[in-house]
């Protein structure tokens, strides 16, 4: 019996306790910010030296125009990250020769490939087969913000053209050498 009045006295105990304990709520918060600065950035990744180089041939037969051979052709990509502002437009790559005049008589031409790799985003548009010269001239167009993915076989596989555009002033034995210099912009 005496057992039974332990454990009657023991539950009520128990049970008076559970009235007087109570569990704790409590809550905390940590503040979190995001700070996404816009960027820009542009690389080109090529396989080989980054050379292109043409020369220009005679005709095969006399009469014949004379022939614009690329001697040395590279595989050239242009990679780009693009972070837009707010309220950013979106960016364009412009290309320009500089260090240099291209030769008297000669037009050069590159066309951006349209966009493969790795990467995502609202990449550009290749604007198509550009003259290019001196003055800026856009070969990629409608970057937002977006990343390519990096290294040959990423972004915007480029293409060089000549063409003979006045033969009456193209001097022989002329040799220069000039450098592309592209440029990610704001539009």
């Amino acid at each position: 019996m005496k057992n039974k009045y332990f454990v009657i006295g023991a539950t009520f105990l128990l049970m008076l306790l559970c009235e007087m304990v109570h569990a704790q709520y409590d809550e905390e918060s940590v503040s979190v910010g995001f700070r996404i600065p816009e960027a820009a950035l542009i690389d080109i990744e090529f396989a080989g030296n980054g050379f292109i180089e043409f020369e220009l041939l005679p005709a095969a037969e006399p009469g014949s125009s004379p022939v614009m051979k690329q001697t040395v052709d590279q595989e050239l990509w242009i990679n780009y990250s693009s972070a837009l502002g707010k309220f950013s437009q979106n960016r364009s790559i412009v290309a320009q020769v500089t260090g240099a005049e291209l030769p008297t008589g000669l037009d050069l031409y590159i066309q951006a490939n349209e966009y493969t790799g790795t990467g995502s985003g609202e990449t550009g548009v290749s604007a198509g087969r550009v003259m290019i010269g001196s003055d800026p001239r856009p070969v990629i167009t409608g970057i937002g913000s977006a990343y390519t993915g990096n290294g040959i076989g990423n972004g915007h596989r480029l293409n060089f053209e000549i063409d003979i555009s006045e033969m009456d002033r193209i001097t022989a034995n002329e040799s220069i050498d000039c450098t592309i210099l592209y440029t990610l912009t704001d539009n």
